[in-house]
């Protein structure tokens, strides 16, 4: 579908990926089924889930009778966010699909979100991601991401929490809502799987902005995230070993020869010490061994899912 059709017409799939998390998934696909946007397929992407949550999922849907809104797709094993996201993609693409929606599996959306969404996106062609603004699920007045920031000297990435409105440009959008026509992965390809988990969201985005496409946060559309739920929350030892072995791998991947070597010298004598005395003050003593092991990792060029976590 060209962008300029009506938007009634749209089809879009919206790929939620679980892992071992029944309860989160559930809620986040009864908050779907209210949403007044009727073109629309749910791709659950069972990620090797070990607790007979897939089971649940099945049975709770025939409870709701939505079967066909939904198809599900089992992995044996977890391949890590980008493969199960990639896997629904492909599903999707294989389907003619117009949009495709990734959302994390620990959301609540709003009922007319997809359709300012699809919108926003037929504005203009060269808007590759568009995500919105996203508050905390037990905390609905406090912003979670309203934009993001990419920080190349100090190795980081922020996001910006202010109640913004309209559309904003932004330096990446976060894989917890992503809406991207079907065309811009025909352009750019698919999440990089080297990554496993964590910043390959803001890769993709980096490398859809490098083929001419805008990134748009539509700050008038809000949905309720519960924050790293499936992960064990922002400072377990798996969300952090990720965390700071991709974030070395994407700056190394993106940066001249130069500017790299300039980049490893200032993280591993001044900002990476320093950031490991601030966790041991606040006594986050695993966080920190896991940075420790994802840094090591990095160095022996370690890439994928980790036998570490």
């Amino acid at each position: 579908m060209k962008k300029e059709n009506n938007r009634a017409s749209a089809s879009i799939f919206i790929i939620i990926v679980n892992w071992n998390n029944f309860s989160d998934t559930v809620e986040c696909i009864d908050s779907l089924l209210l949403n007044k946007y009727n073109n629309k397929k749910i791709i659950l992407i069972d990620n090797g889930s070990s607790d007979n949550s897939v089971q649940k999922i099945r049975e709770w849907i025939k409870l709701k009778n939505c079967d066909d809104f939904i198809t599900i797709l089992q992995i044996e094993q977890n391949i890590g966010f980008g493969g199960a996201n990639n896997k629904g993609i492909q599903y999707a693409l294989d389907n003619n699909a117009d949009f495709i929606l990734l959302l994390n599996n620990d959301t609540v959306v709003t009922e007319d979100f997809i359709d300012k969404l699809i919108t926003t996106s037929l504005i203009n062609k060269k808007i590759g991601v568009i995500g919105c603004r996203i508050h905390y699920y037990n905390n609905k007045e406090q912003v979670w991401f309203s934009g993001g920031i990419i920080n190349y000297f100090k190795g980081a990435f922020y996001h910006k929490t202010d109640i913004c409105s309209n559309l904003i440009e932004s330096d990446f959008i976060t894989g917890c809502l992503m809406l991207i026509p079907s065309e811009v992965f025909k352009a750019v390809g698919f999440f990089d799987e080297n990554y496993f988990l964590n910043v390959e969201d803001i890769d993709f985005s980096c490398r859809v902005k490098e083929a001419g496409y805008s990134l748009i946060v539509n700050c008038n559309v809000i949905i309720y995230h519960k924050v790293s739920a499936s992960i064990g929350g922002l400072y377990s030892m798996r969300n952090q070993y990720y965390f700071h072995r991709n974030r070395m791998y994407f700056f190394n991947k993106r940066l001249p020869f130069f500017k790299k070597l300039l980049f490893n010298l200032v993280q591993f004598l001044t900002l990476i010490p320093v950031w490991i005395t601030i966790q041991l003050f606040k006594k986050r003593f695993k966080a920190v061994q896991s940075a420790l092991f994802g840094y090591f990792d990095y160095l022996r060029g370690i890439k994928g899912k980790s036998t570490f976590c």
